[in-house]
């Protein structure tokens, strides 16, 4: 399951039948949101908002603001009302739950850096913990009514392979090495010593790319995955081969070539996992989708735009 500090939960989607915009009301002033008789304040709209964008971040322009704005608008709409499901399912979250999800989040920070995090973005660690349990609730609620209820059969997938067969065509890969330098002077002193059992460790010392650490380890890589200057060479020579001094606008490159695959078609079976998974997450998408717009088509929406 995916993390929720990951996932984050943010339902982008349009809110639909049932919004109208808002007159202006004094009694409505401070009302940014009303769904029934549940209202949203500018207050909770403000703090949400600085919770997406980090203070002193001005490389949006303003129409990919107003995106995010209409699209936070969607979720505050959203989470209501599936947490309002989630009260009449009577489905809850326990403690441990919250407190596996927070120990998972945890994970890969210093305690110092962790709480100034969560102290920037909420305030302090018990608000935060209370984020992490609605966002828990409302992807149970998902699960429950959504996930739960979606099949896709061994027979579907199939039919899916067959008719996108071209989509598992496997291209011809290569696996090599690379050492890269500055100047030609350079690279004809190291290919003079260079053999294939020493290539990874030359790499490590001398080679200027990131993947020197590897010891200049490129990984498998198709036609169109690399440079064209690296694709000439590597796809032509054999395997165990190291190659001459080649000249791109990065530097001076040698190329050692440890493996090739040839292009195949990848099988069902191999295929069959990732088909039935993308073909489940396709047909939650589209029930989500319609039970969405059955919960707004049922509450009457106002939007202030004014206090966006």
């Amino acid at each position: 399951m995916a993390h929720l500090a990951v996932l984050g939960l943010v339902l982008f989607i349009s809110v639909g039948t049932g919004c109208t915009k808002v007159e202006k009301k004094e009694e409505e002033k401070d009302v940014v949101i009303r769904i029934g008789e549940h209202t949203i304040t500018t207050d909770e709209y403000q703090d949400a908002l600085r919770r997406l964008i980090p203070e002193g971040f001005h490389e949006l322009s303003p129409e990919e603001m107003e995106l995010i704005k209409k699209n936070l608008v969607n979720q505050m709409i959203e989470e209501h009302l599936i947490l309002g499901e989630a009260e009449r399912l009577g489905i809850d979250v326990r403690e441990e739950e919250v407190a596996r999800e927070v120990d998972l989040i945890k994970e890969g920070y210093e305690d110092g850096d962790f709480r100034e995090v969560i102290s920037s973005r909420y305030g302090d660690i018990e608000r935060w913990r209370n984020e992490i349990r609605k966002k828990l609730l409302i992807k149970k609620t998902i699960d429950r009514i959504i996930n739960s209820r979606v099949t896709v059969t061994e027979k579907e997938a199939l039919e899916y392979y067959k008719k996108n067969i071209d989509e598992y065509q496997v291209p011809e890969q290569v696996r090599a090495r690379m050492i890269v330098v500055k100047t030609e002077k350079e690279a004809k002193r190291i290919r003079k010593k260079l053999t294939k059992k020493n290539f990874a460790e030359t790499a490590k010392k001398v080679s200027i790319g990131p993947e020197a650490r590897d010891g200049g380890d490129l990984g498998f890589f198709g036609r169109g995955d690399m440079p064209e200057e690296f694709e000439k060479v590597v796809f032509k020579l054999p395997v165990g081969r190291i190659s001459k001094i080649v000249k791109t606008p990065y530097g001076y490159h040698i190329f050692l070539v440890e493996e090739k695959k040839k292009g195949r078609k990848l099988s069902f079976e191999d295929a069959k996992k990732g088909i039935m998974e993308r073909l489940r997450r396709e047909r939650a998408d589209l029930e989500f989708h319609r039970w969405m717009a059955f919960l707004k088509k049922r509450q009457n929406i106002v939007i202030n735009e004014a206090l966006l």
